[in-house]
């Protein structure tokens, strides 16, 4: 009957109608995603992790280099060090909502619980950048010390850790105050920080050493030294361990060396070596999805981006980006 191929035809379409919903984020779902700065290319890499590929690129400005999402996943924040401006990103269709200056040669910035405020490093001003989210405005500036380069926010308090090359130390700052509360020194170059998630280490990758340091945040002090076997070829201009990261529970530490393409996977406790895999050229940053179960790395001389399955610790899944990715940024964000 008539009616019934009318019903028949319109209940189909329904269904297309949800499910294009369901594989393309939109009407209220959230998506989990990876967003990557490319340093060269100038452009915001997004690789939704659901379909493994990259969904879109964002221009942003000259040189992107930091990123960070909102922690309710509404906003998306890139650093562009080459013209001292931040970003805003809207991540329900990917564009930019406004830029501003905030200082010169802005690198890896972090946010904090409640998303109000982001705090940027300044590197070439010897200060950070406190920015209000909300009202997208540079509220104030901070001095931290010489060439600010990461920030990375404290799990359990009101503080971030700001590494300085400049002065070879991890600056600590209270954010209810927005002052500096002490200097952690480290005698050596700084790279890449990473907290443990109960709040009391925090690992530094350092200049020169295909390894880390273990910081006692509540000493306040170096307690720990981790050495892994130096790469065959000598570390030109440093580039030996640089990224890091704690596992979102706590057990393992994940390093990648620059010059051998390698990721080491330690104990977080006894620092005793788990296992090793091959990524690609020059692998630069780690983050991890909420559940732990991947682990994102960009490999900035390849222009790609490494998805590595962390139980069987192998690559499920390379993707090519833009060129030279440097940071990225792994969460949910919201698509309503």
């Amino acid at each position: 009957m008539k009616w019934i191929k009318i019903f028949t035809f319109g209940f189909s379409f329904f269904l297309y109608g949800l499910l294009f919903i369901s594989t393309n984020g939109v009407a209220g779902e959230n998506r989990l995603r990876v967003y990557v700065t490319n340093f060269e290319g100038e452009k915001i890499s997004v690789i939704d992790l659901a379909d493994q590929k990259e969904i879109a690129q964002i221009e942003t400005g000259k040189n992107p280099h930091g990123v960070v999402i909102a922690p309710d996943g509404s906003e998306v924040y890139v650093t562009n060090e080459g013209d001292g401006t931040l970003s805003f990103i809207n991540p329900q269709d990917n564009k930019v909502t406004k830029t501003i200056q905030v200082g010169h040669h802005p690198q890896q910035p972090a946010i904090s619980s409640d998303g109000i405020t982001l705090y940027v490093p300044l590197n070439a001003d010897h200060a950070i950048a406190i920015v209000n989210t909300k009202e997208k405005k540079l509220k104030s500036t901070l001095p931290v010390g010489r060439n600010p380069h990461i920030i990375i926010a404290s799990p359990t308090s009101k503080r971030i850790y700001v590494t300085s090359e400049g002065d070879m130390k991890v600056v600590v700052v209270n954010t209810e105050a927005n002052r500096v509360e002490k200097d952690i020194p480290l005698w050596a170059w700084p790279r890449v920080p990473s907290v443990t998630p109960d709040g009391k280490t925090l690992f530094q990758t350092i200049r020169w050493l295909n390894g880390a340091l273990a910081v006692d945040l509540e000493k306040g002090e170096i307690v720990n030294w981790i050495s892994l076997d130096e790469p065959k070829a000598f570390p030109k201009q440093g580039m030996v361990a640089h990224g890091l990261r704690v596992t979102p529970d706590g057990k393992e530490l994940w390093l990648t060396t620059q010059l051998n393409n390698q990721v080491t996977i330690l104990d977080a406790h006894t620092f005793q070596t788990l296992a090793t895999l091959l990524v690609g050229k020059n692998p630069n940053w780690i983050e991890f999805t909420p559940d732990g179960q991947t682990a994102v790395i960009s490999n900035t001389s390849s222009d790609t981006v490494s998805l590595i399955n962390t139980k069987s610790r192998s690559v499920s899944k390379t993707i090519p980006v833009v060129k030279s990715p440097k940071r990225l940024a792994v969460g949910f964000v919201k698509m309503d």
